[in-house]
């Protein structure tokens, strides 16, 4: 046997297991990509551009007002051209419980509670499950990579194969050669950012080095490792803390006019509490480490903090695969081949099916109902979330909750669906594809309606492509979902049928 054919097992079930995993990852990390333009969509007062007179000393007396719980830490960031607002997070001392704000550049009050564009980003890394999901995605990474690098030994004609594209040929081959198309569009892209996307979490994934070498405290491996400073507490009552402001020109100085990005605030009712300002350079692929940090109490500068050089290669690589440099136009080639992506996983597993149709074996309906459940499923629950958005009350409790909720629901629907219709599987597919176009093509008429200054034509003729792209590409993807629903397939003509399979290639797709 030899090499490729010892490939075929693998590459055959080590990508169909992890398939629909990696799906929900990919597609989550594709709307990922946009995480501030769908939030900043998410939230009707930040449709019309406004300039804000808020400071960090204003979102800094609102938590010292309205937060009472005792703080482990805060953090809080200004306005950028994506994210046209003031943000604060923080995280209690003993429950660690986590809260965020977002405030309104108009009135300086906070805006109605939403997950926003980072429910996508928590999906993509850690489904939404925390440490346990992180460790689970991090698995199907490794799939991916083990699938991608069996892939290219097993698809000897692989890149002749991405020039050749037979969509009438039979159903085996036209879903082979759509999977060999959109593995190679994205190969590199895939291979860099399942690597990338597995080492943004080395240290989680294999702790123990740190932690004997560190005596079992991983917060003194982080701080050697980036260059960080940190005071231990002092049990002892904070004096009134400085103002943000003058820190800020402080630090634009010793920058020579860099921008302040993270604001955090550690042990704020210690009198140990350190103010650390991060810089902000969006242009590069990692983003600097440069920190200054500063007594709280007085305004003293403890550190100026640079990240040792191994620390900044990973910052690079982590850079590379989040896509927050280069402008749009890296965010929408990211989301290009993120798509392709999801295309491969759809063609695989339809390669799969076909191989196999018309045989008695088991497990077969459950990958049909599986298809359904994960492939619709996951596209339906997210515009789900954002039509439950523009439906909750502003002034609802746990509103973000409530959103969520409603991706849950909905895609839990979409799975009872596909399992009692997995037999009819075509059917299945153009009434699902029908559901997605109407949610997509309904959510900018129901934009209009909600924020009459965020539709698409408003959008437009402000020029603010940003906002517009977001109804622009549901207006696209309502469309391809129409046209698939209502296209019925075409009789194979005897020409076409002679585009089937050779055994060697049968051989190969087991």
């Amino acid at each position: 046997m030899t090499l490729r054919q010892s490939m075929v097992g693998l590459h055959t079930w080590g990508g169909l297991l992890p398939s629909w995993l990696l799906f929900v990852i990919i597609f989550a990390g594709t709307l990922a990509c946009f995480d501030k333009e769908i939030e900043r969509w998410m939230r009707p007062a930040l449709h019309t551009p406004t300039a804000t007179s808020i400071t960090a000393d204003h979102v800094n007396d609102w938590i010292q007002a309205n937060v009472h719980a005792p703080l482990h830490a805060y953090w809080l960031h200004g306005p950028t051209a994506r994210e046209p607002y003031w943000k604060l997070g923080w995280e209690e001392d003993e429950s660690g419980a986590r809260g965020r704000v977002a405030f309104d550049p108009r009135s300086g009050e906070p805006m109605p509670e939403t997950v926003g564009g980072e429910f996508f980003f928590t999906l993509h890394y850690n489904l939404q499950a925390g440490s346990i999901g992180m460790y689970i995605v991090g698995l199907a990474g490794m799939f991916m990579l083990v699938a991608l690098v069996s892939g290219i030994i097993v698809h000897r004609r692989i890149f002749k194969d991405f020039f050749t594209l037979r969509p009438q040929a039979n159903g085996q081959r036209a879903w082979l050669d759509a999977h060999n198309l959109f593995g190679v569009i994205g190969l590199p892209f895939h291979l860099i950012l399942a690597y990338t996307g597995v080492a943004v979490f080395v240290a989680s994934y294999m702790p123990a080095g740190a932690l004997v070498a560190y005596g079992g405290d991983p917060l003194a491996f982080f701080e050697e490792v980036q260059g960080g400073y940190h005071r231990n507490e002092l049990h002892q009552p904070a004096g009134k803390m400085v103002p943000l402001n003058p820190l800020i020109t402080d630090a634009r100085q010793r920058w020579g006019e860099g921008e302040p990005g993270w604001i955090i605030v550690e042990h704020p009712a210690d009198a140990s509490a350190v103010i650390s300002i991060r810089r902000l350079d969006p242009s590069r692929i990692g983003s600097p480490q440069d920190t200054l940090n500063y007594d709280a109490t007085t305004g003293e500068l403890l550190q100026q903090q640079q990240a040792p050089a191994g620390y900044r290669a990973y910052i690079w690589l982590i850079g590379l695969h989040m896509a927050q440099f280069g402008g749009q136009i890296v965010r929408v080639l990211y989301g290009l081949l993120g798509l392709a992506g999801c295309a491969m996983l759809i063609a695989g597993t339809g390669v799969w099916l076909r191989k196999r149709e018309g045989r008695q074996i088991q497990g077969l309906n459950v990958v049909r109902a599986l298809n359904g459940a994960v492939f619709f499923g996951l596209p339906i629950a997210s515009l789900a979330l954002l039509w439950a958005n523009r439906l909750l009350p502003d002034a609802m409790t746990s509103r973000g909750s409530a959103e969520a909720w409603c991706f849950s629901l909905s895609w839990l629907v979409v799975v009872a669906v596909a399992y009692l219709g997995r037999r009819h599987s075509l059917r299945l597919s153009r009434q699902l594809l029908a559901l997605l176009a109407a949610l997509a093509l309904g959510l900018p008429l129901l934009n209009g309606v909600t924020a009459p200054e965020g539709h698409l034509l408003a959008s437009l003729a402000r020029g603010d492509l940003a906002l517009a792209g977001v109804d622009g590409v549901l207006l696209i993807v309502g469309s391809l979902c129409a046209w698939g629903s209502l296209r019925r397939p075409q009789e194979r003509s005897p020409a076409r049928q002679g585009a089937r399979m050779t055994t060697r290639e049968q051989e190969l797709t087991r």
